[in-house]
């Protein structure tokens, strides 16, 4: 009988397992994730943001997550849900004051007008939201983000002591090893090597200014893909850079990243 329970429970587990995987919403669901829109001051700015919570009291780690050049979009809160079911209480500002789109031209345009002294004003008041939450170990924060996020999460590292697990994916890295001098967080990178913006060669620059700086580094995971390859779409639209095998892996290397870096007694 008891062998019998074991077996039932077991095949429950990998269902819900396999369900998480195939189906966005159901990890965040079977693990009880809380997620409202919030408001928190940056500067003399009331701003929103989105907040997405394990159950439970805590301390928990918290994860600060970075919109790519779209906006803080639905793929974006949908990642903010799914680190809240492993355990981080994650919060995503809205850099953009409520624009979203899915067009490219407009993204360009919200991305050259979005004022980087404002951007990273936000983040650090997201970092303080998160620090000043009681369910939060205001010790174990990290940060991750895509394309125009990925380059924010390292500038926020390098600007907020309080940082110490950084994620970039296909974001603008720094080449000058006396630009890194100020990180406290440790470094995961993923990259595409096909990603013509962020080319590969500057991806290994940047490894070499981080080594030279004598910066913690995880690992910059070369990808065999183009840039933007981690989101399956935007908005409506399929995205055609999307790599599903590549796009596991490097949600593998990240899960694991915040689990070594922000869960495990040091």
């Amino acid at each position: 009988m008891r062998l019998l329970s074991l077996r039932v429970a077991l095949l429950l587990a990998v269902g819900v397992l396999v369900l998480a995987d195939r189906c966005p919403g159901a990890a965040e669901k079977a693990a009880k994730v809380t997620a409202n829109e919030i408001t928190f001051t940056s500067g003399e700015e009331k701003i929103k943001g989105y907040l997405a919570m394990p159950e439970g009291k805590g301390p928990f780690p918290a994860i600060v997550l970075i919109q790519e050049w779209w906006g803080l979009n639905d793929w974006i809160k949908e990642n903010a849900r799914r680190l809240a079911a492993q355990g981080y209480v994650c919060l995503a500002p809205d850099l953009y004051r409520g624009k979203v789109t899915d067009d490219m031209k407009v993204a360009r345009t919200l991305m050259m007008g979005l004022p980087r002294d404002r951007a990273l004003r936000d983040l650090k008041a997201a970092v303080s939201t998160l620090a000043e939450n009681k369910a939060v170990n205001k010790d174990r924060i990290g940060v991750i983000g895509w394309c125009l996020g990925g380059g924010y999460a390292l500038q926020l590292a390098l600007a907020d002591k309080r940082v110490v697990a950084c994620a970039m994916c296909y974001g603008r890295v720094v080449e000058d090893a006396d630009e890194l001098k100020p990180l406290n967080a440790t470094v995961l990178g993923v990259f595409g090597k096909e990603d013509k913006g962020i080319p590969i060669k500057s991806v290994r620059n940047f490894g070499k200014a981080l080594e030279k700086a004598g910066k913690k580094v995880e690992k910059l995971g070369e990808y065999e893909a183009g840039h933007g390859f981690m989101r399956p779409r935007n908005g409506e639209k399929e995205n055609p850079e999307y790599r599903e095998k590549e796009a596991k892996a490097a949600w593998k290397a990240i899960d694991e990243f915040f689990a070594k870096a922000l869960k495990k007694e040091k």
